[in-house]
């Protein structure tokens, strides 16, 4: 199971052709600290993702890096064949098995986003599928 610092992914890397974005996590937050890149460039989420990440993504147990004040939540989302065109959001590690056994190959990708003031960054990309 991948991980994160503090926090665990919530589902398991069942596929292939993981990437894992925490350096590149870090060093943004490094840029926000020291005052080169602004908290407005950062907390940018998209209201879809707000939406999702308000109403059923899970909490993973770590404050946001920029309010300090809310706890991360993490959504996941894969895209492929016979799936909806914005993608489908995966609640649970059921669903990622489930897509994982179908034929094809998705795309899924799993971030963390702040439900109060936006801030969102992509934790990891995987494909799953049977190729």
């Amino acid at each position: 199971m991948a991980s994160r610092p503090n926090a665990e992914s919530r589902v398991p890397v069942v596929g292939t052709g993981h990437v894992d974005y925490r350096l590149q996590r870090q060093t943004i937050l490094d840029l926000v600290r020291e005052g080169s890149v602004s908290r407005a460039e950062v907390c940018d989420a998209h209201p879809e993702l707000l939406r999702v990440a308000r109403n059923c993504a899970p909490a993973v147990e770590e404050l946001c890096p920029i309010c300090e004040r809310t706890e991360l939540v993490t959504v996941q989302y894969a895209f492929g064949p016979r799936l909806p065109p914005g993608g489908k959001t995966i609640l649970s590690e059921r669903e990622l098995a489930r897509i994982d056994s179908r034929s094809g190959t998705f795309d899924c990708y799993e971030i963390e986003v702040c439900p109060t003031c936006g801030w969102n960054h992509l934790l990891r990309r995987f494909n799953v599928g049977r190729r």
